[in-house]
């Protein structure tokens, strides 16, 4: 077979099997196969002395895997979809390329120990940067079972990318052992593997999730789903007064005295809500008065606000309102509760390009081609850290903006700042129907087991629902379709060793990541001087 059809198999198997163990495909045992056709790939260009050919059949196999995995946010922005495959490919190639770079220095076991810290090090570097979309973590691969992935409350997801990658590197050191030895098996070190790889930390899911008890008082809970277009009616199509009646009627369909919140998505109050006057706002005052009628009730709403200030106060997210003023434009979460008293949160973690557009000092000038959707769409002004609400002078909540919700240490930091119960705003119907959908409520999960918290999901458009402590979905709506559903939640108050210490695996491992690669660099600079 000539070469190139060789490697472009080895290329795009690799993401096929990728693509085919992420949710909503029910195949996600293959992760642990993914990259084993490239770390063939990488093996044979190097015997066969193509080692430049790598790179290239690398990238197309990132890029494929992006693409057949998230190529549903095409939907919501077409040129930002290409800038997101490209880019995240790009930066996933990097720790195969210092494997590549680096093997015949230091040797096969040490490139491919370099090579999972540093893939550790790219996951907790893509989110911590402007230009994070970390998605793709190969720990979010197990969403959809989290009764493997109970130890999460120690590690974190982080954890499972370790799973991942060390799995692919022992099972393609098994394969290449059984063809060197003329393909005989060795059953003793298959078992061990099997038993390391997979028994082990099943087991340890099992024994973590037996010795779990969940504690805490129950209230209950609602969530609305409205179910309202974001591109025909919700910013321009349909009147804010009358989407809120829906929300109301939708509520008032599950409502009883027990009721202690209930939640609407992310801009569910939309038009633009000045947070200087907000007691005027008609929006907030319909919400109130019907808010009478349910006296023990909080009230958890996204909307869209917007702060004025003199100019003279600009800040970087700054947008021109007249001659003298300007004012930032935000992604809220406001809180009403029962004796009306009124907080807000803005949302921090914001989506690239589309409500935040990247290292503002350096590519402000291209701010105008920020992705626009809907009314808050451009760089936003948002809050410096998480806030936690509190509700009947007991109940603390997170009120979780949309893609914040992905970011499994920023959760973390509302847990660790008191918070018993994880509340999710978003609108997810930018996406269609497709897996983008499915994806994000499954990433839900993960953020109930890393820190142990029901979440109380509430989305435009779905999928709203409810998740238990241990990552189990108790109700969920169906897609497109609007809803209401009704739980008792349990608030528990005990910090998981992940809350306490949050990503500590991520920096741990970057810091041994450096270490390892300035040993190989050494090495190359000695074996060089010395041949």
């Amino acid at each position: 077979m000539n070469f190139h059809l060789r490697y472009l198999a080895y290329s795009l198997l690799s993401s096929g099997l990728l693509i085919l163990a992420w949710y909503p495909l029910p195949a996600w045992p293959l992760i642990f196969i993914g990259f084993v056709p490239l770390l063939q790939l990488q093996l044979e260009t190097e015997k066969d002395g193509n080692q430049g050919w790598f790179a290239f059949y690398l990238f197309i196999s990132l890029v494929t895997w992006n693409i057949g995995t998230t190529w549903w946010i095409w939907n919501a922005s077409p040129e930002g979809s290409i800038a997101a495959f490209l880019i995240n490919a790009f930066i996933m190639s990097v720790p195969w390329l210092l494997m590549h770079r680096f093997q015949k220095y230091i040797g096969r076991e040490r490139a491919h120990a370099l090579l999972l810290l540093s893939w550790i090090a790219f996951e907790y570097f893509h989110m911590n940067w402007d230009l994070s979309w970390p998605w793709l973590v190969l720990g979010n691969v197990f969403a959809p079972v989290p009764q493997a992935i109970q130890w999460y409350e120690y590690t974190g997801h982080l954890g499972g990318t370790i799973w991942v990658l060390w799995a692919n590197v022992k099972i393609f050191r098994y394969t290449s052992d059984y063809k060197q030895s003329q393909r005989q098996l060795n059953f003793s070190k298959g078992f061990n593997l099997v038993f390391m790889l997979f028994v082990a930390p099943l087991f340890i899911s099992w024994f973590v999730k037996s010795k779990y008890e969940t504690t805490g008082r129950g209230i209950d809970i609602i969530v609305v789903q409205p179910n309202i277009d974001p591109y025909k009616d919700k910013f321009s199509g349909k009147h804010p007064a009358v989407q809120l009646a829906d929300l109301l009627k939708l509520a008032d369909s599950k409502m009883d005295s027990q009721v202690s919140l209930i939640c609407f998505p992310e801009t569910a109050l939309v038009g633009g809500i000045n947070e200087d006057a907000m007691q005027s706002e008609t929006l907030i005052w319909i919400l109130k008065n019907w808010q009478k009628k349910y006296p023990q009730l909080s009230i958890l709403s996204g909307a869209d606000t917007y702060k004025i200030f003199p100019k003279e106060q600009k800040t970087i997210t700054a947008r021109e309102y007249n001659a003298t003023h300007m004012y930032d434009a935000y992604n809220t979460a406001i809180l009403i509760t029962p004796d009306q008293q009124m907080d807000v949160y803005h949302k921090s973690k914001l989506v690239p390009g589309v409500e935040k557009m990247p290292y503002p000092q350096v590519f402000g000038f291209i701010e105008k081609l920020a992705v626009d959707l809907g009314g808050t769409s451009g760089s936003l002004g948002s809050d410096a850290k998480p806030k936690v609400f509190t509700i009947d002078n007991r109940t603390q909540l997170a009120p979780v903006i949309c893609y914040e919700s992905i970011y499994g240490e920023y959760v973390g930091r509302y847990v660790k700042d008191g918070a018993q119960l994880i509340c999710i705003l978003t609108n997810d119907g930018w996406w269609g129907n497709t897996a983008g959908y499915k994806q994000h409520f499954q990433y839900a999960r993960l953020r109930a087991v890393e820190t142990r918290r029901y979440v109380a999901r509430s989305a435009n458009t779905g999928i709203s629902g409810f998740i238990d402590d241990k990552g189990n979905v108790l109700q969920q709506t169906a897609w497109w379709v609007p809803d209401a559903l009704k739980e008792t939640v349990y608030l528990n108050t005990v910090e998981t060793f992940y809350v306490k210490y949050g990503d500590y695996i991520g920096w741990l491992l970057s810091i041994l990541f450096a270490l390892r690669l300035w040993q190989a660099i050494v090495s190359k600079r000695f074996l060089k001087r010395n041949l």
